[in-house]
Formats: structure tokens, sequence, C-alpha cells
């Protein structure tokens, strides 16, 4: 019920501001949810750094991304 007033009250402040208005607001939301992300990627980091270390001995590996061998069945339909 909250969210729902919340929703409504933000409607009508919307709808009689102006459009410049609107998007500064919307910028500056999309940017307050960036800081609880970019503090969590500190935090995170070392795992980060792990993973990715992983992943790209695993690539030039070349144990990610390989073509599935085509079947018998497969191949008899191509000849």
């Amino acid at each position: 019920m909250i969210y729902k007033s919340l929703f409504l009250v933000f409607v009508v402040v919307g709808a009689s501001v102006s459009l410049g208005a609107v998007l500064d607001f919307s910028d500056m939301m999309i940017l307050a949810m960036s800081f609880p992300n970019i503090i969590g990627l500190y935090i995170m980091i070392g795992e980060v750094s792990d993973d990715l270390k992983e992943y790209s001995h695993r690539l030039k590996k070349g144990e990610l991304f390989q073509k599935p061998a085509k079947s018998k069945a497969q191949k008899a339909e191509v000849s």
C-alpha cells in the first residue's frame, strides 16, 4: 500500500513539473544506485580478481566456448 501511494504521488509530481527536472531526478537516482555497487566491488575486489584470472586461464586453454561435436546422425543428414 505504501508503494502504491508513493507511486501515485510521484506520478502527479512528475506530470506537473518540467521534463528537464524529471530527467535530472532520474539521472540522480541512477547515480545513487551505483554507489552501493561500487562499494561492493571494492569489498569483493580480491574474489573478482581471482575469478577473472581463472576465466582468462580457461579461455586461453580452450576450455570455454567449445562447439559441440556433430553426431553420426547429423553427419549422415548433411552428406
